[in-house]
């Protein structure tokens, strides 16, 4: 099984500089979700310790998706292919990695009922599988 940050180091990170966009992903407390308004698609968050929702504009549901992915990670920027067909190429093998890594993370932390622990060691692994 691949890795998150080797799959985009492969599939994103080899394509031309033209062809990307870089977005600064914002820290967040975990609570985000996508929602479609007039002017677009929103990824809708929460910053630590604030209680007012906070969004990144996308253009398209597949940005937003592919944003979604790296959202759960320590990121602090990420590129984004242009190419929105590319973009939808790629994004179910992403998806599938990011949902096989929250599997092996709940099965093993089920017993862990320290909220900090499990912070501490989802942040560790997706520091690992981001690399």
């Amino acid at each position: 099984m691949k890795f998150l940050g080797e799959y985009l180091r492969e599939n994103v990170l080899t394509l031309p500089k033209k062809t990307l966009r870089l977005v600064e992903l914002p820290r967040h407390d975990g609570q985000l979700k996508i929602e479609k308004d007039l002017f677009g698609w929103k990824l809708y968050y929460n910053r630590p310790g604030r209680k007012t929702q906070y969004f990144l504009e996308c253009k398209t549901e597949e940005e937003a998706r592919y944003l979604l992915v790296f959202m759960g990670s320590l990121l602090t920027e990420i590129y984004i292919p242009k190419d929105i067909e590319y973009l939808k190429k790629i994004l179910p093998e992403l998806e599938k990695l990011k949902k096989r890594i929250a599997e092996v993370l709940e099965f093993n932390l089920r017993g862990v009922l320290n909220r900090k622990i499990r912070e501490q060691v989802t942040r560790e692994v997706y520091m690992e599988v981001t690399k």
